[in-house]
C-alpha cells in the first residue's frame, strides 16, 4: 500500500482526517504568516475571526500551495482528475477568538441531509503557517464522523471530539463531511492558517477566483493551475443562441 493509499482510506474510512508534518519549513511558513498578517491589515473585519481572499494572485508561494503534491495528489485521489478549486484564502485568528462553530464543509451545508456518501463532493487542507496548539485554536475534529453522513450533533462532537495539534508546515487534510471546529484563542498572539477548499468538478466554487486576476499573469501559470481555476471554463465569445425555436 502506497502513502497516498494509506492516507486516502484514513480520510474515508478511518479518521477522516490525517494531518502531514513537514510539507512546509519553518522559515516558509513563518514568510508566509507575515505576508498575511501585512494584509490583514488593510482587509476590514469586524470580529477576531477574520478571513483574507486573494492570495492566489498576491504571490508565487500562495499559488504553489493550491497544488503542492503532498497535498494536491491525495485530494485528486479521492476526488478524482476533474477536480477543482472551490475556495482558498486565510485565516487569522486574532488574540481572543471564540470558535467558529461545529459544521461541515461547502458544498455539505448548503445541502439538506442526509448527505451522499458517494462521490466525495469535497477536500479541505488546512496549512499551519505556526505551531498550532490547544491554546492558540488548534483545529477540533469528531474522528469517523464523516461516515454518518449528517449534521453535527452537539453532544457526539463534545463527547468524541479531539483537538489537532502540529507544527509549522504541517498540513491537515480532511473529509467535508468530518465534523470540526475552529478552537478559542487564549493566547495574546495572532493565530494564521490557510485553507484549500478542493471540489468535484460541477460543484459551485465558493470563490470567483476571476475577482483580481491579471489575465496575462494567469496565462502563464501552470496547468494544473489553470485546471483548477476553471481556465478550461472560460465564457465563449460566440453569440448565445436559444434552445427552442
Amino acid at each position: 500500500m502506497t502513502e497516498i493509499t494509506h492516507l486516502t482510506q484514513e480520510i474515508l474510512s478511518g479518521a477522516g482526517y490525517v494531518v502531514v508534518p513537514d510539507v512546509l519549513t519553518p522559515k516558509m511558513a513563518e514568510e508566509m504568516r507575515s505576508q498575511i498578517l501585512e494584509l490583514a491589515r488593510h482587509c476590514p473585519h469586524e470580529e477576531k475571526r477574520q478571513r483574507v481572499y486573494g492570495l492566489i494572485y498576491q504571490a508565487p508561494q500562495f499559488a504553489d500551495l493550491v497544488e503542492h503534491p503532498q497535498v494536491f495528489e491525495i485530494a485528486r485521489d479521492i476526488l478524482g482528475e476533474s477536480l477543482r478549486l472551490g475556495g482558498f484564502s486565510a485565516h487569522v485568528l486574532h488574540a481572543g477568538a471564540s470558535a467558529m462553530g461545529i459544521h461541515v464543509d461547502y458544498p455539505y451545508w448548503a445541502m439538506e441531509p442526509p448527505f451522499p456518501d458517494r462521490p466525495v463532493l469535497e477536500v479541505q487542507a488546512i496549512w499551519m503557517l505556526e505551531d498550532f496548539d490547544e491554546a492558540n485554536g488548534a483545529p477540533i475534529f469528531a474522528p469517523g464522523s464523516q461516515t454518518l453522513c449528517d449534521t453535527p450533533d452537539v453532544k457526539r462532537f463534545d463527547r468524541t471530539a479531539r483537538s489537532v495539534s502540529g507544527q509549522a508546515g504541517s498540513v491537515v487534510i480532511s473529509h467535508g463531511l468530518c465534523w470540526h471546529d475552529t478552537g478559542k484563542n487564549y493566547t495574546t498572539t495572532s493565530r494564521v492558517s490557510l485553507l484549500a477548499n478542493y471540489t468535484a468538478k460541477f460543484i459551485q466554487p465558493l470563490e470567483d477566483f476571476r475577482y483580481g486576476c491579471d489575465r496575462h499573469r494567469f496565462d502563464q501559470v501552470s496547468p494544473t493551475l489553470k485546471h483548477l481555476l476553471r481556465y478550461d471554463f472560460k465564457p465563449s465569445t460566440d453569440p448565445i443562441y436559444p434552445l427552442w425555436d
